[in-house]
């Protein structure tokens, strides 16, 4: 349900033939929030739903108005008859307004490790294996979804409701692919996305020339030591 919404739990149709029956609020200690005692309802004063409560003695149904976030929860019913006690849960959920959520932030793409001594290993087996990595990141906030994309086809995502921690993922790409992905930001008013060329960014981020600096780098040194060696 919604902020402001009211919303009927119903039982089972047979149910309601019996008189006697309650209903409960909570998930680990349960509060009785209305009782049936021969068809005259007990209201129960106390709870939240005192004044939104409504007790529908010929169908068995509770109607609750005015919803608030706080009202989410587990409601049960127990109806007893002479075989026993019936029982039907219901877990109900209560979304803010969507107009109190902000516009998801733009999500960046980013070399998938910033530790120097870590990404030169991680590109070293990235680059015998044919796979390049790009990280995603976005700023996180209330019902926030971040996902990769392979053209229309999802391919992984995520989401934390501890908005203090970013929300980030690492893709892998097989560098003799040529794809467009998409990295996508939403939330239930909005969406941004980042895109990536994977032909472009494999080779932007190729450290086959490096690799090779590094050891022509390496090689005169040595030479020049050996030479400086001889000359002593």
């Amino acid at each position: 349900g919604k902020v402001g919404d009211t919303v009927t739990l119903h039982v089972n149709k047979t149910w309601h033939q019996t008189q006697d029956y309650l209903w409960l609020y909570g998930r680990r200690s349960p509060e009785t929030i209305t009782i049936v005692i021969r068809g005259d309802v007990t209201r129960i004063n106390g709870t939240r739903f005192t004044d939104r409560l409504n007790t529908d003695v010929n169908t068995g149904s509770i109607t609750i108005s005015n919803l608030t976030v706080h009202d989410t929860g587990v409601f049960s019913a127990q109806f007893f008859t002479p075989d026993g006690v019936l029982k039907k849960a219901f877990d109900l959920i209560v979304y803010a307004a969507l107009s109190f959520l902000d516009p998801v932030s733009v999500p960046h793409i980013t070399e998938a490790q910033t530790d120097i001594t870590a990404k030169t290993s991680i590109e070293t087996q990235s680059a015998v294996s044919g796979i390049c990595s790009a990280r995603c990141w976005v700023e996180n906030s209330f019902n926030v979804t971040l996902s990769w994309y392979g053209g229309s086809e999802i391919i992984m995502n995520t989401s934390d409701p501890d908005v203090s921690n970013n929300l980030t993922l690492t893709l892998e790409i097989q560098r003799k692919n040529e794809s467009i992905y998409t990295c996508r930001a939403e939330n239930p008013v909005s969406n941004k996305t980042a895109a990536l060329n994977s032909r472009l960014w494999c080779s932007a981020h190729d450290i086959t020339g490096t690799l090779c600096v590094c050891v022509c780098v390496c090689v005169c040194v040595c030479v020049q030591r050996n030479r400086n060696s001889g000359s002593m």
